[in-house]
């Protein structure tokens, strides 16, 4: 699905097995990348900011009466709710003029699109990964997860004209923001959890422990990542 200057537009079509089909459209405006909410018109009472509210969550109910995640994940409970995680579906995602197709489990394919839900839903503990979905690779393994987070994080510090050297290299600020979105993954749990809309949790547990392992891998990945510049620097 094409993109201009305004918005970009991914298409997640999840075939099941048993010949149902579901497809998700991601309207992303652009250069915010904060996914278009719908109306916010009869959504039901999990909805609501303090239904089960995260305890790290900055918000209030006089600013924003809805929790910008729990509005989103409205439509997906009611579509994919009750869908069995390790039950195989055939994968198409289309975006900006290319399509990834693989053959994976429903967990895996809802943790990808619900990523990319999360990360655009105007969540504050969610923002520093809006400059990561406006180049959304599906399906990324850990590695490549990590190396990308870790680049867009130094990335944002030259943007946000922090003197070089007091970048933080160390990355424990980046640690800091894989815990609160560690955070947030275990509240939208617990909200779901007690709303009973999700039968099957288990691609949110996923997201959790995605989140969760980042902060142990960092450091491996920083030691793969600097034997792989020391190589091309020893062959030139």
């Amino acid at each position: 699905m094409a993109a201009d200057s305004d918005h970009m537009l991914v298409r997640y079509i999840l075939d099941s097995e048993d010949g149902s089909r579901e497809v998700f459209d991601l309207d992303i405006d652009l250069p915010q990348v904060a996914l278009r909410h719908p109306e916010y018109r009869d959504l039901p009472e999990w909805a609501n900011l303090e239904y089960h509210q995260c305890q790290h969550c900055p918000l209030t109910k006089e600013n924003h009466p809805y929790c910008p995640v729990a509005a989103l994940l409205v439509d997906y409970g009611q579509r994919v709710g009750r869908m069995v995680s390790y039950a195989q579906v055939d994968l198409t995602i289309e975006q900006g003029g290319t399509k990834t197709m693989a053959k994976v489990s429903a967990q895996e394919a809802l943790r990808s699109v619900l990523g990319l839900v999360m990360a655009t839903s105007g969540c504050p503990h969610m923002s520093f990964f809006r400059p990561l979905a406006r180049y959304h690779v599906p399906l990324a393994d850990m590695e490549l997860t990590i190396l990308r987070a870790m680049s867009f994080y130094l990335v944002g510090q030259y943007f946000n004209g922090t003197a070089k050297p007091d970048w933080d290299t160390s990355f424990d600020g980046l640690i800091a923001i894989y815990k609160d979105a560690q955070e947030v993954n275990k509240g939208m749990a617990e909200r779901l959890r007690n709303a009973q809309v999700f039968t099957e949790l288990n691609w949110l547990a996923a997201l959790d422990t995605f989140a969760g392992m980042m902060p142990l891998t960092i450091e491996r990945s920083l030691l793969k990542a600097k034997a792989y510049f020391q190589n091309n620097n020893d062959g030139q």
